[in-house]
C-alpha cells in the first residue's frame, strides 16, 4: 500500500524564478485558452476539472446550468433561470466613469453629478475613497440569485443538511466557479476589478470580491441571517454571524462574532478556515440590506440533479465519535493501489459523509492504536459503522508504544500483521471474521480466539 505525501522542499530563489518562467510561458496559456474570447482579459484563471458552467440568453431569461462538487465530493447539477431585464440593468449600470478618479472642480453642480454617477454605478465613497457599494449590490442581487437560493434550500432539505452544511454547500457552489481576476476597466467604466453577481454567473468566472458578494446574495436570500465582508491584503472573504466552533477562525465586530467563510476557490476551504493561517483583517464592511428595487417580471424556474453514492462513516469508541481522532484513507481500486486521505468535513453528529460515482470503496485506518482495512460495495446511501470499543473489535492490552503481531489462522496457515499500541498500551483492530492470536514476537504460538465482526463479538488479548 502507498499513501501520497506532499513534501515541501526549500528551493533556491534562482530555481524558483526559472520555475515561474516555465509556468508563465507554457502552463498559464493552457488556462487562458479556456476563456470565452469575448471577455478579452483575465488573470490567473483556474478551473477545477470536474466543474462545468453554461449560460445562455433567450427571450426574457438568462438560463444557467452549473455542475459542482460539495465538500464531501458529492456531485450536483443546478439549473435555474434569472430575469434578463433586471440582470442586464445591473450589469450595464455597474461601474463609474474613469473621470471620477481624476481631479475635479469643487462646484455644487459637478459634485451633484459625481454623486449621482457614483450611486447609479453601485459605488459609494468611504473615507474619500470611491469603491463598490457592497450592501446595495447584495440587496439588489437577492432576486437575481433567488433560483440558486431555492436550489440550496431544496438540496439541504433533501439531504437533511445542518445549517453549517448548508453554508458549506453554497460555499462549494461558489468555489467551483472558475477563478479569474476581472480588469480594472470594463466596457468603458471603472469596475475596481470585480464583477457584480449577474455578471459572474453570465461570464462563468470571478475573483474573491466578486464571489464574496455573490455568496452573500445567495446566503442572505433566507431572512434572519447576517454577514460582513472581511478585507485583508489583496483579498476579500466573508464573515457569517454565529457562534464559532472550537477550531473556527472568527473575527469580532461591534460585539458580535463572525465566522470566516471563503467562497473564492478553486480550493475547497471549509467553513471557519481562511485561505491562509496568517490572514490579517484590515477592514470590515457590514452588509446592510435595503429593500430591492428589482421587481421580477418573470417567474423563477429551477432543477436540481444530485449524482453519486453517498457513504456515511460512523467511527466510534465507547459510544463516542472518534472521527476527529482518526485519519481515514480510501481508494476505489484495491489494497495495493494509492490511498487518499478522506478530508470531508465532520458532520454535527460526528459522522463523515463522502460521495463517489464508484460502486466499491476500500477503506484503511492505520495509526498508532487503531487499525482497519476493508472493501465495501456501496449504493445510493451506505453507512459504514466502525466501532472500536473493547467488546466490538480485536482489543489488545500491552505496554505503551509496544509493537504487537496479530496473526490470523486460515486453513492451517497464518497471516501476520505488525501493529503498534498507543500511549495507553491499547491496540484496537477491526478485521474480517476469523480466528486470531496476538504476540509480541513472531513466534506462531498462542491461543486462537474467534472474532465475529458481523455480530460485533469482540475479543481481548492481554500481553
Amino acid at each position: 500500500m502507498s499513501i501520497k505525501k506532499i513534501i515541501l522542499i526549500a528551493i533556491p530563489l534562482s530555481l524558483l524564478a526559472i520555475s515561474f518562467g516555465i509556468y508563465n510561458e507554457f502552463l498559464m496559456p493552457i488556462y487562458l485558452n479556456e476563456l470565452p474570447k469575448e471577455i478579452g482579459y483575465i488573470e490567473k484563471y483556474k478551473k477545477n476539472k470536474w466543474t462545468k458552467q453554461k449560460s445562455s440568453a433567450k427571450d426574457k431569461y438568462y438560463s444557467f446550468e452549473y455542475q459542482f462538487k460539495d465538500l464531501g465530493n458529492g456531485s450536483h447539477t443546478w439549473k435555474w433561470n434569472s430575469p434578463k431585464l433586471e440582470s442586464d440593468k445591473m450589469i450595464n449600470n455597474f461601474g463609474v466613469p474613469p473621470s471620477i478618479f481624476k481631479p475635479y472642480i469643487v462646484r455644487d453642480d459637478i459634485i451633484k453629478k459625481r454623486n449621482k454617477q457614483i450611486k447609479d454605478g453601485y459605488f459609494v465613497t468611504r473615507n474619500n475613497v470611491v469603491g463598490p457599494d457592497y450592501s446595495t449590490l447584495v440587496s439588489e442581487s437577492l432576486p437575481l440569485v433567488q433560483g440558486i437560493a431555492n436550489l440550496a434550500k431544496k438540496t439541504a432539505e433533501e439531504n437533511d443538511l445542518s445549517h453549517r452544511e448548508t453554508i458549506e454547500l453554497i460555499m462549494s457552489f461558489c468555489q467551483d466557479i472558475p477563478y479569474g481576476v476581472p480588469p480594472k476597466n470594463y466596457k468603458g467604466k471603472n469596475i475596481s476589478g470585480m464583477f457584480p453577481p449577474p455578471l459572474v454567473l453570465k461570464n462563468k468566472w470571478g475573483d474573491c470580491d466578486s464571489k464574496a458578494v455573490l455568496f452573500s446574495s445567495i446566503f442572505l436570500a433566507e431572512p434572519g441571517r447576517s454577514v460582513v465582508l472581511l478585507e485583508s491584503p489583496g483579498h476579500i472573504s466573508v464573515g457569517i454571524e454565529g457562534i464559532p466552533g472550537p477550531y473556527d477562525k472568527a473575527v469580532s465586530y461591534k460585539g458580535k462574532k463572525y465566522i470566516f467563510t471563503e467562497p473564492v476557490g478553486p480550493g475547497k476551504t471549509q467553513l471557519g478556515k481562511s485561505v491562509s493561517p496568517y490572514v490579517k483583517v484590515n477592514n470590515v464592511y457590514p452588509i446592510k440590506l435595503t429593500k430591492s428595487k428589482n421587481q421580477l417580471s418573470v417567474p423563477i424556474m429551477t432543477e436540481s440533479i444530485s449524482t453519486g453514492n453517498n457513504i456515511v462513516f460512523n467511527l466510534r469508541e465507547n459510544k463516542r465519535s472518534i472521527a476527529k481522532k482518526l485519519k481515514v484513507f480510501y481508494n476505489h481500486d484495491g489494497e495495493d493501489k494509492t490511498y487518499f486521505e478522506l478530508t470531508s468535513p465532520i458532520k454535527d453528529n460526528g459522522s463523515i459523509k463522502y460521495s463517489s460515482e464508484k460502486g466499491r470503496i476500500f477503506v484503511m485506518i492505520n495509526q498508532r492504536g487503531y487499525y482497519h482495512y476493508g472493501g465495501y460495495d456501496v449504493k445510493k446511501n451506505t453507512e459504514l459503522n466502525l466501532d472500536f470499543s473493547e467488546n466490538n473489535c480485536i482489543y489488545i492490552k500491552t505496554k505503551p508504544r509496544q509493537q504487537v503481531y496479530l496473526f490470523k489462522h486460515i486453513n492451517g496457515e497464518y497471516e501476520g500483521l505488525l501493529l503498534e499500541a498507543d500511549g495507553r498500551g491499547i491496540i484496537r483492530a477491526i478485521m474480517e471474521t476469523g480466528e486470531y492470536f496476538a504476540s509480541i514476537t513472531q513466534t506462531l504460538s498462542g491461543g486462537l480466539k474467534k472474532f465475529d465482526r458481523d455480530n460485533k463479538t469482540g475479543i481481548t488479548f492481554s500481553l
